[in-house]
């Protein structure tokens, strides 16, 4: 028997012992704690498994030390789904979104939509750009238009928040897989000219972007499209 199904046992029965029916609710007790005792697992461990974690593989630039706008993207998916992130370095960066159940798994899911959608948005600036301008010059006024893209969309949203349970959750949760964690600086665009320019432009665009969130913990469709 899978870890997620056991959890799945030990949380119906957990249900069960708080039946009206005394003989129902005792032994339904008593087996989640022979189950418990049997694999190992204490109560921290049944109250953990409902914090999920969902890793997505898509990081399109800057392992060490990423651009402003995509953390200002996770920033996003954090406010929109109620949801904690971060970054694992290795061979490749991955990203770690975790949190409540399923709105982990939603929140990768949008993440990398979203990613695609703003990283092919900036291209195609970058293209409309004079091409006797420095590469450089065109780098920089890109990175103004995905920041701008981002202000527009975090305007957009609507923040949910953890309840204070689920605060206590994500934390304990962190600490016990992963031990180490330490805080990453984005690296901030330079300030080349026509930035101020390429930043308004970007979030024009931001503005047409439609994130569907969930609502009152109901899944909504998982797509970030534009109107």
């Amino acid at each position: 028997m899978s870890n997620e199904k056991i959890m799945d046992k030990l949380k119906k029965l957990y249900a069960l012992s708080k039946s009206s029916n005394p003989h129902e609710a005792a032994v339904a007790l008593q087996r989640a704690q022979k189950l418990m005792q049997h694999h190992g697992i204490d109560q921290s461990d049944l109250e953990l498994s409902d914090i999920s974690e969902s890793i997505s593989d898509y990081w399109p630039v800057g392992g060490s030390r990423p651009p402003t706008y995509m953390l200002g993207l996770l920033a996003i998916i954090r406010d929109a789904f109620a949801v904690q992130s971060l970054l694992l370095s290795g061979i490749s960066t991955r990203v770690s979104f975790y949190g409540p159940q399923n709105r982990a798994v939603l929140a990768s899911y949008t993440f990398e939509v979203l990613g695609r959608q703003l990283m092919k948005a900036r291209q195609n600036f970058i293209k409309t750009q004079n091409k006797r301008l420095k590469t450089t010059t065109k780098t920089s006024r890109g990175d103004k238009f995905a920041e701008g893209w981002i202000i527009a969309v975090l305007n957009e949203i609507e923040k949910l928040a953890m309840t204070a349970r689920e605060e206590d959750l994500t934390r304990r949760w962190l600490e016990k897989k992963y031990t180490h964690t330490e805080e990453l600086n984005g690296r901030e665009a330079r300030n080349a000219r026509g930035a101020v320019e390429a930043r308004r432009a970007g979030y024009q665009e931001g503005r047409q972007v439609q994130l569907h969130q969930p609502v009152d913990g109901q899944e909504q469709r998982k797509i970030g499209g534009v109107a």
